[in-house]
């Protein structure tokens, strides 16, 4: 099995090292990851413009690594294509930080499992509140081994998958889930300066249905959302053509 490993925390991430090494028992693994670090980029691609590469030392586990000046989209992009392999599975983290409910719009994490998925190769996202985590290494391996072994992964879309809450010593289990509701709020505050801002961020909460990932990351749970790229809302759609038939 050839996978590729990307991320948006940058190629020196030490999510990015302990999801290298979880992956290699399951086959040759291949790193392209940005230059620095590119959070909350989302979908970003580099399109007018020169991208910069270079070949580092392999991070421990991977077969080779490709640094990337660019967006964790582009990191996508680019491992695909310069690595001369047929790549069977692309996993992007381990992110510092959570990806759950309306953080997946902002995500470069997802976004760069998305792009993979949009290039016809199965994906992955992983994210977990803090990568220092005692327990992020092992629970990796094991999540790693069940998904593979059942070929979760093969989907129409991506899995989006989050370790729980850190007040919680160790997971639960695991969960399928759904995109939750909570979202991350910005206020923006005039400073001293008229045309600057400062940013004070806040989270806002909703009553969460039991299967949401934001539940499961609340209660303990390693969450498992699947995520699609086509974003039509097909009972919308529905709702409007029995309008327009009128």
């Amino acid at each position: 099995m050839n996978i590729l490993v990307v991320n948006d925390d940058g190629y020196q991430a030490d999510g990015l090292g302990i999801l290298v090494r979880a992956l290699a028992p399951f086959g040759n693994v291949y790193v392209s990851a940005p230059k620095d670090h590119q959070s909350a980029k989302s979908h970003a691609i580099t399109i007018k413009s020169r991208i910069e590469t270079f070949i580092t030392e392999p991070i421990f586990g991977s077969t080779a690594t490709l640094v990337v000046d660019g967006m964790p989209a582009d990191a996508t992009r680019l491992g695909l294509k310069v690595f001369n392999v047929d790549f069977d599975l692309v996993v992007s983290g381990i992110n510092y930080g959570m990806n759950i409910a309306k953080d997946v719009l902002y995500s470069g994490t997802v976004a760069a499992a998305l792009e993979a998925k949009v290039l016809g190769i199965d994906a992955i996202a992983i994210s977990a509140p803090n990568t220092k985590l005692p327990y992020l290494y092992d629970e990796t391996i094991k999540l790693m081994d069940e998904i593979i072994e059942a070929k979760l992964y093969e989907g129409p879309g991506i899995l989006n998958i989050n370790f729980p809450k850190e007040t919680h010593a160790r997971p639960k289990g695991v969960k399928i889930t759904t995109m939750g509701k909570r979202m991350g709020h910005a206020e923006f505050v005039k400073s001293e300066r008229p045309d600057i801002f400062h940013i004070k961020s806040s989270v806002i909460n909703y009553l969460e249905s039991d299967d949401s990932d934001v539940k499961a990351y609340d209660e303990g749970y390693i969450s498992i959302t699947p995520l699609l790229i086509d974003r039509t809302d097909h009972k919308w759609f529905k709702k409007i053509m029995s309008k327009e038939s009128v």
